[in-house]
């Protein structure tokens, strides 16, 4: 993938910082959760923590593109309380230790509500800079966030605008058409928690929804979809063609399973899931989901032979 235009971002850095709308870097709080979640309720935002590595390319990409990108630094920094931890120094690894988010995979990137509950989690880099924010919050649309709605809704215009200045600087055209969806992500990411999902909708849909040639976008769709019980038809076939295009892919079954569950197909649903669940023994979220919807497929079908 070739990304265009970084020496233009660095112009858009210095004339937005000017214009006092963003800040210049990402505000990094303590390894200190209670006070974050304090910082975070008291402004509306949830926390957002990014954990990197020794000798990790992907950390490497993930910080000379997201964390110098204006998009970006304004997405996270209005959104979160962002925390930075490096798993390889003592207090970074206590702090994940107390959180329970030991893990073996760098990058990761987890979203908790202010109070420590999890929101999503992602590992490793996506393929559109800087789509990782939408990308970890995909699978939270349609929930009640303490995000504060106006904030979120005036994010979306102004990456609106900063995609605009994008395209007439010429750093989105043909060539590159992952910049714009990884920005059109961010914006209809901030629409969905300003509440307002046909806007999200829009943003990211249109004429670039002919680009679903790529898996996080049929990702963020079938979230997206789900989340706000939308064109449920729609998130089935850009689920099926996921999993058909990644067999191997575990998030290609569980796509499908969250699909098929949300469209009352719970005995389908299992199935995906239980192949899932085969190959993730250790995981009891997962396997009490799996029983939950075998359950109601049983359920329906004594139903219907009364």
């Amino acid at each position: 993938m070739r990304i265009a235009g970084l020496s233009v971002f660095a112009a858009f850095v210095s004339v937005l910082c000017a214009a006092g709308s963003i800040a210049a870097e990402i505000q990094w709080a303590n390894l200190d959760f209670a006070a974050a979640g304090a910082q975070a309720r008291a402004e509306g935002k949830l926390v957002h923590i990014f954990v990197e590595g020794d000798h990790c390319p992907p950390c490497d990409a993930f910080k000379r593109s997201h964390l110098a990108d204006p998009a970006y630094i304004d997405y996270v920094s209005t959104l979160f309380v962002n925390i930075r931890v490096h798993e390889s120094d003592p207090a970074g690894q206590a702090f994940l230790a107390s959180m329970n988010l030991a893990h073996s995979a760098v990058p990761r990137f987890y979203v908790l509500s202010p109070e420590g509950s999890g929101v999503s989690m992602s590992i490793g880099m996506v393929a559109a800079p800087p789509m990782e924010g939408a990308d970890v919050l995909s699978m939270a649309s349609g929930k009640d966030l303490p995000i504060k709605r106006e904030a979120a809704a005036s994010l979306a215009m102004r990456l609106r605008a900063h995609a605009a200045r994008e395209r007439a600087a010429g750093a989105i055209h043909p060539d590159n058409p992952l910049r714009h969806i990884g920005l059109a992500a961010l914006e209809a990411q901030a629409w969905a928690l300003a509440g307002r999902p046909d806007e999200a909708e829009n943003a990211f849909g249109g004429a670039w929804a002919t680009q679903l040639v790529d898996q996080d976008v049929r990702n963020w769709y079938v979230n997206f979809w789900v989340g706000w019980r939308r064109n449920l038809d729609g998130a089935l076939s850009a689920a099926n063609e996921y999993r058909q295009l990644s067999p191997e892919d575990p998030n290609g079954w569980w796509l499908m399973g969250t699909t098929l569950a949300t469209l009352e197909r719970y005995g389908e649903a299992a199935d995906f899931g239980e192949r899932l669940a085969v190959a993730n023994p250790q995981n009891a979220r997962l396997a009490e989901l799996v029983r939950q919807w075998r359950s109601q497929a049983v359920r329906i079908d004594t139903q219907y032979l009364e």
